[in-house]
């Protein structure tokens, strides 16, 4: 008996958790299950790959080294599955897709009806995911793709071994009360928000940094009456005078009655990406994905 491919899964997962309690339930096995592989991989090798430290584990040198081979081990692997992938036909199979909450709303069902139509045989798995963690999911292979976004103030991180491939510009507007004067002449410039009361996320969230740092650009310190991250909600209270808002095209899924969609005299834009393995990089289903993605998009 040799080290196996599920060997360098566990014991990868386990290097990330810290506990194999929580590597068990990240990879949908039992802890006894997981304990049980990992008792064998010891066996195999005749070193110890891990050790105890209180409640959690860690690794020994040996375990260190096995993850470091693991790593290259299974992204080989999937280089391999792409180069054998591009002999079929169509892209097929089952892919892990991440993206947050305005895309959901608005490209997942066209792009996964697009899949339908054209690649029958493949199949997406979707989960919501902050785009701020989507990279480490992709590095750690829990994701095959996922959707990420590219602000000025907060480019998406670079990553060896991660491609990130631009899908569309996604820019902001001004939503303001039906009945405010802001924008009534034409777009507004940002040095004419100042003294607004705004609804803005919290600045620890992506959009919330790119809002507060549009604004300090031209010497507004922006003053938040509502924290608020949800779109939708954010539209709702605009709609009851309680503020603006900088809002980007994707999350303007049906405004509801009450709001004005104005233009900004200075750009602001943020880009969406499909970012991905490059060892992945040739498989026809990674790349299926990105063409629906672009032709629901436009770009």
């Amino acid at each position: 008996m040799s080290v196996t491919l599920q060997h360098l899964r566990l014991l990868r997962e386990v290097a990330r958790k810290d506990t194999i309690s929580a590597a068990a339930d990240s990879l949908g096995y039992t802890r006894s299950a997981v304990s049980q592989q990992l008792v064998n991989l010891e066996k195999v090798t005749g070193v110890a790959v891990l050790e105890r430290v209180g409640r959690g584990v860690r690794l020994t040198d040996a375990g260190r080294e096995l993850v470091r081979h693991a790593d290259d081990v299974l992204a080989g692997l999937e280089s391999a599955q792409a180069s054998l992938e591009r002999f079929g036909d169509d892209a097929r199979g089952e892919l892990d897709l991440g993206l947050y909450q305005s895309v959901a709303d608005t490209l997942l069902l066209p792009i996964v009806s697009e899949l339908a139509a054209r690649h029958p045989e493949l199949r997406l798995r979707t989960r919501e995911i902050d785009p701020g963690v989507a990279v480490d999911q992709l590095v750690h292979g829990d994701l095959d793709l996922a959707f990420t976004v590219d602000y000025p103030n907060a480019p998406v991180e670079v990553r060896a071994g991660i491609v990130h491939e631009h899908v569309a510009d996604d820019p902001f507007r001004l939503i303001v009360p039906d009945d405010h004067e802001l924008g009534r002449n034409g777009p507004v410039a940002p040095s004419e928000l100042g003294g607004h009361d705004f609804i803005a996320p919290d600045p620890d969230h992506l959009c919330g940094s790119f809002v507060a740092a549009f604004l300090r650009r031209s010497g507004i310190e922006p003053a938040v009456r509502h924290r608020i991250e949800a779109y939708p909600t954010t539209l709702n209270f605009v709609a009851a005078g309680q503020g603006i808002a900088l809002i980007p095209e994707l999350g303007l899924t049906d405004p509801p009655e009450g709001v004005r969609i104005v233009e900004l005299a200075e750009p602001a834009i943020r880009e969406l990406r499909l970012s991905y393995r490059e060892s992945s990089a040739d498989r026809p289903a990674i790349r299926a994905v990105v063409a629906a993605a672009r032709t629901i998009t436009g770009s």
